[in-house]
């Protein structure tokens, strides 16, 4: 099969299975993207997830963008991020149309699922960090680097502004290492 259709279908996948949201998707991206299919390697998969935090934009659709691009030009980056979008955006229509012509008794019942849903994304929050930080355990100038960014998050600047904190390690990042 060629790259194009592969990676439509692939990232259709991982659309449909981005519940959650951007982070707590992580873990099922780099299945897809390291496992699956391996066109990343450990170490790129948390470069990319990193760019892709540090962008304007969903961490899937940028991944999609950049993972296509690098697949297939800017054909895969097409194909890889109408992918990722397009499934999840038809059923996000047909479900808000089922739900606005919904009941009292069923509109209860999907806040209830929507409570429930809470610890799982949580637990899913918790697997995309392992995911991100697993392949950079083994650097330790990562570790007093990570405590002072961690320490930094408390600053006030920084919590009306992250993109400071950002920025400020990028540059840090680079001049240390």
């Amino acid at each position: 099969m060629s790259s194009l259709p592969v990676l439509f279908i692939t990232f259709v996948r991982i659309g449909l299975g981005a519940f959650g949201g951007g982070l707590a998707t992580i873990p099922f991206i780099h299945y897809e993207l390291v496992v699956s299919n391996p066109w990343l390697t450990e170490r790129e998969f948390s470069d990319v997830v990193s760019l892709a935090q540090m962008t304007p934009g969903p961490v899937a659709v940028n991944a999609a963008t950049f993972v296509g691009y690098r697949i297939a030009g800017l054909a895969g980056s097409l194909a890889a991020t109408t992918g990722v979008v397009a499934a999840p955006l038809a059923l996000l229509v047909l479900v808000a149309f089922f739900v606005s012509r919904a009941s009292g008794k069923a509109k209860e019942w999907t806040e209830r699922v929507q409570r429930s849903l809470r610890p799982v994304v949580a637990a899913m929050l918790l697997a995309a960090f392992w995911t991100v930080v697993r392949p950079l355990a083994d650097d330790w100038r990562l570790w007093p680097f990570s405590a002072a960014v961690l320490g930094a998050s408390r600053l006030p600047v920084v919590r009306k502004y992250p993109q400071v904190l950002l920025l400020g390690a990028g540059v840090a990042g680079m001049l240390l290492f």
